[in-house]
């Protein structure tokens, strides 16, 4: 039984839907900007962000909203969006789903986020301290800090009652989660997965990366510049922040409904790589890419676009260019979008396979923004500097994450 994509929802960095995102990558627009407000923060050394596009969080019921923070109101703003694509809801306000065309035992949610919100976090604790004990905290805390908050409060948004999980794992979450549903779906428990993650853009976030010199910090005065993923003088990730939903829909289900899927989910793989934290290791980014193309049954022959996961590390994106080297030589044109978007974490791979669909369907491949001259350590594989017309049918989308979890997705082009 095959697994489709039937609606995609997109807030970024870059912008709030998944074609006004396309157009801004067309144009070779950077979200990173200095961050100011940080320049008080003692010890940080990076102080470049991509913060969110404003967005219009009154659609969502106010009842709705003081359990929220900013990861949870741009995830259900990105549900709604995906759902009413899909035709499984009559409008993105509200987001009522009672009269969903599917079964709501059929329907699993599939969201996550890195952590609870961070903002709630530092204000819970600061309360903490001022206050020497728990007097004067908010009573809706807990639901904005607690490791599920994204899933919970998408589902309360949509009045959904059915079967929800919350992958937690960094850089990978939406990746893990969209492999999982296709996992569900394959098995035929269920008809429709929501997928997907959500983070936002703090300090604390931040703090994460530069503690171990994987954060930008060259490039203060020229922030556009940053991050550069594969370049030579690539010197670290910048954080961003956003909220990305596939929705994925079994051949069955969308037969049974009349509906036109956007693209077909191959398949993919997520191992665990349990040598090192925060090191990337190439084996193993061999061995998940292997994996995802034997579970998709997809000859790497057939692969005509790698969408990279690439941050601008030092040591991440070098794995990757040799896994990628290691596979599909010097051959398929591979690019990594994080020198546009920042690197919007939990919500990076569900945004990077929407925007991968996008390009096959408009058969429009985006170079990688500040690629300028490749590291020696990750030639022998074909950069795309520059946005290329090619048509391509499929591609492979690859997202690694601190606490060595590894994903990589197949997508083919209907």
């Amino acid at each position: 039984m095959k697994v489709y994509v039937s609606g995609v929802g997109l807030i970024s960095s870059l912008g709030n839907s998944p074609r006004e995102v396309f157009g801004n990558l067309i144009e070779g627009r950077s979200a990173v900007r200095k961050m100011d407000r940080w320049d008080s923060i003692g010890g940080l050394n990076c102080r470049l962000g991509a913060p969110a596009f404003p967005y219009d969080k009154s659609v969502l019921p106010r009842s709705v909203r003081r359990t929220m923070s900013p990861m949870s109101e741009m995830a259900a703003l990105a549900a709604g969006q995906a759902l009413m694509e899909a035709g499984l809801v009559e409008s993105s306000e509200g987001f009522r789903a009672s009269s969903s065309p599917v079964d709501p035992s059929r329907i699993i949610l599939i969201l996550g986020s890195t952590t609870g919100s961070p903002f709630e976090m530092e204000e819970y604790f600061k309360r903490i301290q001022l206050n020497n004990g728990i007097s004067g905290q908010s009573g809706t805390s807990f639901f904005k800090v607690m490791n599920h908050s994204v899933a919970s409060n998408v589902a309360v948004a949509l009045g959904f009652n059915g079967a929800v999980v919350s992958p937690s794992c960094a850089c990978a979450t939406s990746a893990q989660a969209a492999v999982v549903g296709w996992e569900f779906l394959k098995s035929g428990l269920y008809d429709v997965a929501i997928c997907g993650g959500a983070d936002e853009l703090h300090y604390l976030s931040v703090a994460v990366f530069d503690s171990v010199y994987a954060a930008s910090r060259r490039y203060h005065d020229h922030p556009q510049i940053a991050p550069r993923p594969f370049d030579v003088r690539r010197d670290g990730l910048v954080v961003s922040e956003g909220g990305s939903v596939l929705v994925l829909e079994s051949e069955r289900s969308l037969q049974k409904r009349g509906r036109k899927p956007q693209a077909e989910f191959c398949g993919g793989a997520h191992l665990c790589e349990s040598s090192h934290m925060s090191q990337s290791n190439e084996a193993q980014m061999v061995n998940v890419i292997r994996l995802a193309l034997e579970r998709s049954q997809i000859d790497r022959d057939e692969v005509g676009y790698v969408n990279a996961h690439a941050t601008g590390t030092l040591q991440g994106d070098a794995a990757e260019a040799g896994a990628i080297r290691q596979i599909f030589g010097d051959r398929v044109p591979v690019s990594s979008l994080k020198g546009h978007f920042g690197h919007s974490m939990a919500a990076c791979g569900a945004a990077e396979v929407m925007t991968t669909i996008s390009m096959m369907e408009d058969n429009l491949l985006i170079g990688t923004k500040n690629l300028e001259e490749i590291a020696p350590e990750c030639s022998g594989v074909w950069h795309l500097k520059e946005n290329l017309q090619r048509p391509t049918e499929v591609a492979i989308s690859n997202n690694f994450a601190f606490g060595g979890i590894n994903t990589s997705i197949l997508i083919r082009k209907c």
